[in-house]
């Protein structure tokens, strides 16, 4: 029969982490564990409540930013960080089980996923990967990453595992009021449902868990009578889509790849390249120029995920509370006519910097995001994103009014359709790549800095090494290859342990490739094309 499946396969986690003791808080308060197993209703005493949502690297990086906070900042405040699953990490914590259709699993992590750009570009400033890490890690050692972060910077005691945010609403009005938040505990038989107060609200639980999947007519009908071992058609040109045709292509009898006209075929993937899907019969799959595949017995769709967050867009059980994100995928609103914040499942509006949201229920601090931006290295990202949240919360004074917020984010949109984008459709992706996600980077903390808020360094937030980096990625791609079909990995990493003995590296590196390449030649070489998928952290 036919298979449909988003391109996510999970393996078992090699690191659990069980729930911590709370330990009082030094400056603030926190919740207590047992106490969340028996009350139905809790009000925080804080001089400011701030709830946290997911604990992948977004989560980790905002609770550790509003940590480093001066202590008399932040005095009497309370920090909350809830995750659904049983572990930190975000995408990069396989599930423990393989799902079954139709049931979506935890992360879109599969067993060979590694990353496609050097991991010293994608870190927390300052915080490196273990020593003898590979440049290009599998997701073993980014899991890895995550857990040792959280640790090492005590912040396991604010995170509580195995809590799902159910609903949260705004009772209030633009100027005042609070989030009425229901959170669902699990330990082990036992849950229990507990309804929280908090002043501010952060969305940091990822957009890469709710597949975006196209409508085609016939998919329902579609059943192959017979086919021989397996034939697969992968759907998607993007980092998954090609990643999916490397992986797939040596072991499937034929491997078939589903592109746009604007798409470049995969380098060196064994496949057979065709256009678009047009619609489905029942034994065949029919192209946009006419064609039809009959041999089909599996379809990979690799063709993203939705911008969702539903316990934003869920009802609260609070009457007075009013949804904080309406889901309207064919909304004809935009940024200044949306009486609320929406998404259309591409993109959420209207936001401030992909931050801050200016719907009119609430004020700007109020509800923030950290992570959307796309095709962008999230952890460095994450935190600049953070820094400017931290220091919103601690003076709503640092943000610039909720109309000029607004004319910004116009005048933004205006500037991608210039570029021929379609800001609603294009979303939160940086569509400039490495360029636009290390000015908006730059801009985040430039403009603290012009604030005062951070001291003026007169430098880059984003370092020039990881520009090159990120700029060099294939080369070090293929230089990290040579290397280790070499047996040469240990001898290159000996002694690398620092971010600048990380940078070093990665320089040298790009010399040693580049001189490699320009005696033997690029195309000659078996170190081409992009082994690795894009997703980054």
């Amino acid at each position: 029969m036919v298979r449909f499946s988003q391109y996510v396969v999970s393996i078992l986690s090699l690191f659990l982490w069980g729930e911590p003791e709370v330990p009082p808080a030094e400056g603030g308060c926190l919740l207590n564990n047992s106490s969340a197993l028996t009350a139905t209703n809790q009000r925080s005493n804080a001089s400011k409540s701030i709830a946290i949502v997911g604990a992948g690297s977004a989560g980790l990086a905002i609770l550790k930013t509003i940590l480093d906070l001066p202590q008399e900042t932040r005095h009497g405040w309370e920090v909350v960080l809830y995750e659904q699953r049983r572990n930190v990490g975000g995408l990069w914590l396989p599930d423990p089980n393989e799902p079954q259709p139709p049931k979506l699993p935890e992360t879109p992590l599969y067993p060979r996923l590694r990353t496609n750009t050097p991991h010293p570009t994608m870190t927390y400033p300052g915080y490196t990967f273990r020593p003898h890490t590979p440049l290009f890690p599998t997701h073993e050692y980014v899991e890895q990453y995550h857990v040792d972060f959280a640790v090492n910077n005590n912040l396991t005691s604010y995170i509580r595992l195995n809590h799902t945010v159910h609903s949260a609403g705004w009772k209030g009005n633009s100027t005042v009021g609070e989030w009425v938040v229901e959170v669902h505990h699990t330990n082990g038989e036992v849950k229990s449902i507990t309804k929280r107060s908090f002043d501010h609200l952060i969305v940091a639980n990822g957009h890469n868990h709710y597949p975006r999947i196209p409508k085609f007519q016939g998919t329902d009908e579609w059943y192959p009578e017979r086919y021989v071992n397996m034939t697969v058609l992968v759907v998607g040109g993007g980092a998954s889509g090609r990643d999916a045709v490397l992986q797939v292509g040596p072991i499937a009898v034929k491997t078939y790849h589903s592109l746009k006209e604007d798409k470049e075929p995969t380098p060196d993937a064994n496949v057979t390249v065709v256009p678009r899907i047009s619609h489905f019969t029942r034994t065949s799959i029919v192209l946009v120029d006419g064609r039809s595949l009959d041999d089909v017995d599996a379809v990979i769709l690799a063709t993203g995920y939705e911008f969702l967050v539903p316990f934003l867009s869920r009802p609260s059980s609070d009457q007075d509370a009013s949804v904080g994100l309406v889901e309207s995928p064919k909304t004809t609103l935009n940024c200044t006519t949306a009486p609320t914040l929406i998404t259309n499942l591409r993109y959420i509006f209207p936001l401030w910097e992909h931050i801050f949201s200016l719907s009119q229920q609430y004020p700007p601090t109020a509800l923030s995001f950290v992570g959307l931006p796309v095709l962008i290295a999230n952890c460095p990202s994450d935190i600049a994103q953070a820094l400017l949240i931290a220091h919103a919360l601690a003076d709503p004074s640092t943000l610039p009014s909720r109309a000029e917020m607004l004319a910004d984010l116009v005048a933004q949109e205006s500037r991608l359709r210039e570029r021929g984008y379609d800001p609603y459709y294009a979303g939160h992706k940086m569509v400039g790549g490495d360029d636009d996600a290390q000015a908006y980077q730059n801009n985040l903390v430039r403009y603290l800095k012009q604030k005062g808020r951070l001291p003026d360094d007169g430098k880059d937030y984003v370092e020039p090494w990881r520009r090159i980096a990120r700029k060099e990625s294939f080369l070090l791609g293929r230089a990290w290859r040579r290397i280790e079909d070499n047996g040469e990995a240990d001898k290159w990493l000996d002694g690398v342990e620092t971010e600048d003995q990380w940078a070093d590296l990665i320089l040298r590196l790009v010399n040693w490739q580049r001189k490699h390449e320009d005696k033997y030649g690029l195309h000659g070489s078996v170190y081409v094309g992009q082994p690795w998928d894009e997703s980054g952290f």
